[in-house]
């Protein structure tokens, strides 16, 4: 059943990757607006969903079909390697539309050419193919990156980057999951793609600057060389992507990082900035 204002209230609603900080926000905001959802991830266990929320395991490169009983949307997060079998699945399944979470890399001028956008481009073209109605969501900057990047060197109160100057456009994951949510349930803002961003361009200088403000404590900022950077990447980080991050920052210097309003438009309220995301998500770093 669709209501007046293209809201669909009947057929369920599955989430993959529903363990991650998107996809468990995602879970959260449909079930607490009523909708009927299925959470999966490739392990269950510990699989923490909101009461009424069905769960089942999902290796999207080697899924069963019977995931997709009763499913009217589903949300894609990027798992990357062979999908064909899945969209398959879910082409037979009746499956009326798919939110596909990709990347800026896939189209970003330095980017797009590196294994960070190969690797996006690659599920985008798979979904494309399958012949699904579909959008593809192309948040910017996450407002969990600093946890990610940075953690242990902001506990330590100085860190150590390379272009710092580097202008950024922080998301909050409320407002991902919240325009994700929107796109699964409702009709009026399906497309091919929907690029989501912050409200406000910051220098990654800024950014911690307004993270040492949230903690209470300075945090120094030492200015890294390409070579310096490279040398100190994390060891969790592949090199090839670490690079092209780079090459990134460097081709975009200090030009201010494209700001929209397309969170506003789909969800109906302002994107919240980074200093919300800051006072919402108490800093554990």
């Amino acid at each position: 059943m669709t209501e007046p204002d293209g809201t669909i209230l009947d057929g369920t609603i599955l989430v993959t990757g529903a363990r991650g900080n998107i996809g468990s926000r995602l879970t959260a905001h449909l079930a607490r607006t009523g909708h009927r959802v299925r959470a999966t991830a490739r392990d269950t266990a510990g699989l923490d969903v909101p009461s009424g929320v069905e769960t089942a395991a999902l290796d999207l490169t080697d899924a069963d079909p019977a995931v997709l009983k009763g499913v009217r949307t589903a949300f894609l997060y990027p798992t990357f390697g062979d999908i064909t079998g899945f969209l398959t699945a879910a082409t037979e399944a009746e499956v009326e539309h798919v939110v596909l979470l990709s990347s800026p890399a896939a189209y970003d001028p330095v980017e797009h050419a590196g294994p960070i956008g190969a690797a996006h481009q690659a599920i985008e073209a798979a979904v494309r193919d399958s012949g699904l109605g579909h959008t593809v969501l192309y948040p910017s900057w996450l407002a969990t990156n600093p946890d990610r990047d940075w953690a242990e060197q902001i506990r330590a109160g100085r860190v150590a980057i390379a272009h710092p100057e580097w202008r950024i456009n922080p998301i909050h994951l409320d407002d991902i999951a919240e325009v994700a949510a929107d796109l699964l349930v409702r009709e009026q803002f399906r497309g091919c793609s929907l690029i989501l961003t912050g409200p406000e361009s910051l220098s990654q200088r800024e950014v911690i600057a307004q993270i040492a403000d949230a903690l209470g404590k300075p945090i120094e900022v030492e200015e890294l060389t390409h070579e310096q950077a490279l040398a100190a990447r994390p060891a969790w980080f592949p090199e090839a992507m670490f690079a092209s991050l780079l090459e990134v920052a460097a081709n975009l210097g200090e030009r201010p990082a494209t700001v929209n309003n397309n969170v506003e438009r789909v969800t109906g309220h302002p994107a919240r900035s980074f200093a919300e995301w800051l006072r919402d998500n108490e800093p554990g770093i």
